[in-house]
């Protein structure tokens, strides 16, 4: 008899500590639902997908090939002279006496004018290099396939 009632305890128990378990539960459950009401639920953005356009490359006749390879021959041509005469003119060394370095300009008619002036000197060179790496950059898009 002892033995019944100490199960029938024990049932008592467990069915207090499941309910109380159970009653912590749903808490926990109603706690999570509420947090998850609470939250804003960001809608997904689809983005317009634009469909790629291929242009087709209109098929070159052999002439038409030809011509382009001339084409970029004579750029490639430009590019290395212009590359050569800026190399050449950065040989150039400007010296310390004021009269070691001369520029002399000529123009058709055989008029001409000459410097020994090293600033002037120093400020042509700068801005014929200039030039020529504007000019080689110029050649340098041109040049496409």
């Amino acid at each position: 008899m002892s033995t019944a009632i100490a199960k029938k305890v024990n049932d008592k128990v467990s069915t207090k500590e499941t309910s109380a378990n159970s009653i912590s539960i749903k808490a926990i459950e109603k706690k999570i639902s509420s947090d998850k009401k609470s939250e804003k639920v960001k809608p997904v953005e689809k983005k317009a997908e634009t469909p790629v356009i291929k242009i087709a490359e209109p098929v070159l006749t052999l002439e038409q090939k030809i011509e382009k390879v001339e084409n970029l021959k004579t750029l490639v041509d430009k590019r290395e002279k212009l590359e050569a005469s800026r190399k050449k003119l950065q040989s150039f060394v400007v010296g310390t006496n004021n009269f070691n370095e001369n520029i002399v300009l000529t123009d058709e008619n055989g008029n001409s004018f000459r410097t020994s002036n090293s600033e002037v000197f120093t400020k042509v060179v700068e801005a014929i290099n200039g030039t020529l790496i504007s000019k080689i950059s110029e050649i340098e898009q041109e040049i496409k396939f």
